[in-house]
């Protein structure tokens, strides 16, 4: 729970988001993401939240970006609120509430050499060389890898079945040449029950939480001499530039990556969205012939 006492004037209406929220069993991190960011607009407009007009919101997203608050963050604050407003309170404060438009950084991208040094390093350890090649050889999420049971592979047919946690991202990946490799050190040193993760936590049936991963591999980058911040996610979209660059296509990458939209795919391109589409198609060779320039072998 949140340590920030909750105003006398919003306790009844803050106490009824509390239930709804228990009510959908959250995650502990999205629950309290959804009452530190609904307390937080009710301090600042300080007044009841029954009370609250459009304006009040306006004024919020306002202090939010000078504050230079990032626009995902941004955003995940204006679907707390609506979650509360309409949902909880059944009130129309976002009828006429206009929500900025999410501003898109293309992902950093590692060169294949700092690739090859962050794995080369990575394989001292099984567990973390596996890791490491499903994020950048199968492009899976951190999500998708800490979820992973061994009943998931094909091992005859080289395939990963990816059961993600958003259901229309679901797909199934082949397996590359490295990842074989490094799968099979990994299997004879902790061996394979069909049931199990591949990255067992702390406590029997639980996994390896996101957080521990990403402290993990960030690590890894250090050691390796990499001196940009790197993740998981790091990795996946380094291998899907990588692929550009080969001459894999957008619609290729698209189901590699397992994005329900092209336009997600595109958006790792370095062009503006807000083209005509014969310029934007321009821009999209261009940038594509670029990534080949740089990161070609």
């Amino acid at each position: 729970m949140i340590e920030t006492e909750v105003p006398r004037k919003n306790k009844a209406s803050f106490e009824k988001l509390v239930k709804v929220i228990r009510q959908r069993n959250y995650k502990k991190a999205t629950e309290y993401t959804y009452l530190r960011y609904n307390l937080d607009f009710l301090l600042f407009a300080d007044k009841p939240a029954e009370k609250v007009v459009t304006k009040d919101i306006e004024k919020y997203i306002e202090h939010l970006r000078k504050k230079k608050v990032s626009s995902s963050t941004i955003q995940i604050n204006i679907s707390s609120l609506k979650m509360f407003f309409e949902e909880v309170l059944d009130m129309n404060v976002f009828e006429d509430f206009r929500r900025p438009a999410r501003e898109y950084k293309t992902p950093k991208v590692l060169s294949q050499k700092e690739i090859s040094l962050l794995l080369e390093t990575a394989s001292e350890s099984p567990r973390s060389h596996l890791l490491c090649g499903l994020a950048y050889y199968a492009g899976l999420r951190v999500g998708e890898i800490i979820r992973l049971k061994w009943g998931q592979f094909d091992l005859s047919k080289k395939t990963i079945k990816v059961d993600s946690p958003i259901p229309t991202q679901n797909r199934t990946v082949s397996m590359d040449p490295e990842l074989q490799k490094i799968l099979k050190k990994f299997e004879k040193e902790v061996g394979t029950e069909k049931t199990s993760f591949l990255f067992p936590g702390k406590y029997q049936g639980t996994h390896l939480t996101s957080r521990n991963v990403e402290r993990l591999v960030g690590d890894l980058a250090k050691d390796a001499g990499i001196k940009n911040q790197v993740t998981l996610f790091t990795l996946r979209h380094s291998r899907a530039i990588h692929q550009l660059a080969e001459g894999k296509s957008l619609e290729d990458i698209r189901e590699f990556l397992g994005h329900k939209s092209l336009a997600t795919t595109e958006s790792y391109l370095p062009i503006r969205k807000n083209l005509r589409p014969q310029v934007r198609q321009k821009h999209i060779q261009d940038a594509l012939k670029e990534i080949k320039k740089k990161y070609k072998y």
